[in-house]
């Protein structure tokens, strides 16, 4: 007897049937009992004489959506926030030790762009040594997300576009079972807690207007409706959303009007909403440490910009009618990264400079009732 896979069939995790199979409510609620939304194949193995089904594999391929508990000791969060960081990790090794020493962090978010110039090619690429030699040795959990670079954007160097080889965004993800710091459980995931959620969003389907998958992803408009149901669930005290790309910036891309800065400030009515929205919006992607928001912090949220991880971009006066930028107040970028301190009753903010000396804050908001 002779068997052979002769289709399979993607399936998203929206609550639909395949119309050409009853196999797919199963498949749905296999996934949905792990508490992961993935990207599902079937592969139908059957006799390639008679046509009887052999059987039927569920391949749970990219991990898309997932919550994880955020461990909080009493009622106290502090986060080390570094974004931009792919071409030269060890700029902060330094910096982020003194810190460190000096008042520990509970946890650092990697907000993307996490290799340049295109990414990894797998679990074997040699890159991830720099993530476990300059980051490893703080010795508290990594929560990452994904930035363009990683998906393998094509860069533009002394006006010549370099195309990507093959990249593997899903690689980054998978890191985690030999490096247990790395927490990276999905391509959008809510960490909860009832001291703050945290909201990791993958922002490059939303940047780019992705109305199909690319490389393992969900849909811009999949990622849109997790980061709404999150937040409408949401229990913490504070509520802070995480992407890499910018929303407001005196950066290169916060200038620049173009579909994917229109496309990412298409989520202010959720990150502005009075009942459900966000405190705190983190990003990278320019390659700068700002601070942007109402001085007064009556509006939220503010936007936290940290993309100086390894390069530095030029910072220009933006639009009036933008918010204000709180921090820095001359627009000169430098390489460092932001610290959040969190406990019930207030969030701060402190720039560092890659030596780990405070440049400055701390900015703080203050708890809102809603």
């Amino acid at each position: 007897m002779t068997s052979d896979v002769i289709r399979s069939a993607e399936l998203r995790c929206r609550g639909e049937r395949d119309k050409e199979s009853d196999f797919s409510h199963g498949a749905q609620s296999y996934a949905r009992r792990g508490g992961l939304c993935n990207s599902i194949h079937l592969a139908f193995i059957f006799d390639v004489d008679d046509g009887e089904v052999l059987a039927i594999v569920f391949l749970l391929a990219a991990k898309l959506f997932a919550t994880e508990d955020l461990p909080v000791h009493e009622n106290h969060l502090r986060l080390l926030i570094i974004g931009d960081a792919g071409a030269t990790h060890s700029a902060l090794r330094a910096g982020m030790l003194r810190v460190h020493q000096q008042n520990p962090i509970d946890a650092i978010l990697l907000v993307g762009d996490n290799f340049y110039p295109c990414g990894i090619s797998g679990l074997d690429d040699p890159q991830w040594t720099k993530i476990t030699q300059h980051f490893g040795q703080l010795q508290v959990p990594i929560y990452a997300i994904l930035g363009n670079h990683d998906y393998g954007d094509p860069q533009e160097h002394n006006n010549e576009v370099i195309t990507c080889g093959p990249t593997d965004p899903e690689a980054e993800l998978e890191e985690g079972d030999r490096f247990p710091a790395w927490q990276f459980p999905a391509r959008s995931y809510a960490l909860q807690s009832p001291l703050v959620d945290i909201i990791m969003i993958d922002t490059q389907p939303i940047a780019s207007g992705f109305t199909q998958p690319f490389r393992g992803s969900a849909t811009g408009a999949e990622n849109i409706e997790f980061l709404r149901q999150q937040l409408e669930k949401s229990i913490g005290t504070w509520r802070i959303v995480v992407g890499h790309h910018t929303i407001y910036s005196s950066g290169v891309h916060g200038r620049t009007k173009d579909s994917l800065r229109s496309n990412m400030r298409a989520l202010l009515p959720l990150l502005q909403s009075r009942s459900n929205g966000a405190d705190l919006y983190i990003c990278g992607h320019d390659h700068d440490l700002e601070l942007i928001g109402d001085r007064d912090a009556r509006v939220r949220p503010w936007f936290l910009i940290s993309g100086a991880g390894s390069g530095l971009d030029v910072m220009r006066t933006r639009s009036a009618t933008e918010p204000a930028t709180l921090f820095p107040g001359s627009l000169s970028p430098f390489l460092g990264f932001a610290v959040i301190d969190i406990n019930l009753a207030v969030l701060t903010i402190t720039f560092y400079d890659r030596k780990g000396y405070v440049r400055g804050g701390p900015f703080t908001l203050v708890r809102r009732i809603r």
